[in-house]
């Protein structure tokens, strides 16, 4: 967890600006790198796929914590202090995640079967959004996290839950099943099957 955290805020230092009144070397005079692909730090522009797959693999992390949540907001028992502490780990996941999306990564190829990244290019073409889906996912994992109660636990699971698809929705290329085609059903299965 300590290790997406830290890619989490790496990764945002390459992305973005410093926000004002933070002193870097052009504020104080210190030597500026000669460009920033050349410095091991700026991964967003040296490596968009090892940053890709960190927001793959956190993602992935926040859905195996949300299995439990989700399954109690459907009516499954749960026991109340493994959905809170899930909703911590969450809400940590969802703060880091926005910075796990620098430009230099919005790679979607929709002809691809297999893009390289399934966030779609409407997440940079509407940042700011995106940045206000996110926030109210992490707010609902607090909301989570703070709730007492069998009902106000269901309720959070589900307004989390909410706010996590409201944002895929929107910024991730949707699952298509497969479609079995009149070729699959032709198919001579007899001729691989050995006897």
């Amino acid at each position: 967890m300590l290790v997406l955290v830290a890619v989490a805020g790496a990764s945002a230092a390459c992305s973005e600006p410093p926000p004002p009144g933070v002193e870097t070397a052009a504020t104080t005079g210190a030597a500026a790198p000669a460009a920033p692909a050349a410095e091991p730090g700026w991964t967003g522009l040296t490596k968009p796929e090892e940053v890709i797959e960190a927001r793959r693999v956190l993602m992935t992390e926040a859905e195996r914590l949300m299995k439990p949540i989700d399954t109690f907001s459907i009516g499954e028992p749960a026991d109340a202090a493994q959905l809170r502490e899930n909703a911590t780990s969450i809400e940590a996941l969802l703060l880091a995640a926005p910075h796990l999306f620098p430009p230099t990564t919005n790679l979607f190829d929709p002809a691809a079967h297999d893009p390289p990244t399934t966030a779609l290019p409407t997440v940079w073409q509407r940042f700011p959004a995106f940045l206000t889906f996110a926030g109210s996912a992490e707010k609902a994992a607090a909301a989570l996290r703070e709730a007492e109660g069998e009902e106000a636990l269901r309720a959070a699971s589900t307004r989390l839950r909410g706010a996590c698809d409201a944002c895929h929705a929107g910024f991730m290329k949707p699952y298509t099943p497969p479609q079995a085609t009149e070729e699959d059903a032709e198919f001579d299965f007899e001729s691989v099957i050995p006897k």
